[in-house]
């Protein structure tokens, strides 16, 4: 495998992990704490993560597609308390680690790609 994609799925799956666990940070932050605002964190992701999970979240706005399969599980476990916190938690880590994957994979590349080309040259 060339260095360079190696170097891309390294920085990539680095970004992907630590984003991860901010997320899940702020589903226990969410979780733990009985305010009805308190989800209003992940606003915070809207701009760090921008466009991908405002896209998602509009797009599970329109379709509903995490509603039916969240509000059953929460339903079923926490008494129906922390289906827009689940959901909210299941968008941000995958599209936003998404997003961070494929930033840390073009900086990767375009890091490489200016270090080959300024290369310094034997004397």
């Amino acid at each position: 495998m060339n260095q360079s994609i190696k170097d891309g799925l390294v920085l990539g799956t680095t970004l992907l992990v630590i984003h991860s666990f901010g997320s899940f940070l702020v589903f226990l932050y969410c979780h733990i704490n009985t305010d009805g605002q308190v989800v209003f964190t992940y606003f915070l992701f809207f701009v760090v993560d921008a466009p991908t999970v405002p896209l998602a979240f509009e797009i599970e706005g329109k379709t509903g597609l995490l509603s039916g399969l969240t509000d059953m599980w929460t339903g079923l476990w926490y008494h129906g308390h922390q289906g827009v916190n689940l959901r909210a938690f299941i968008l941000t880590t995958i599209f936003g680690g998404l997003h961070w994957f494929i930033i840390g994979n073009v900086t990767s590349y375009a890091l490489g790609w200016i270090h080959k080309q300024f290369r310094r040259q034997p004397a």
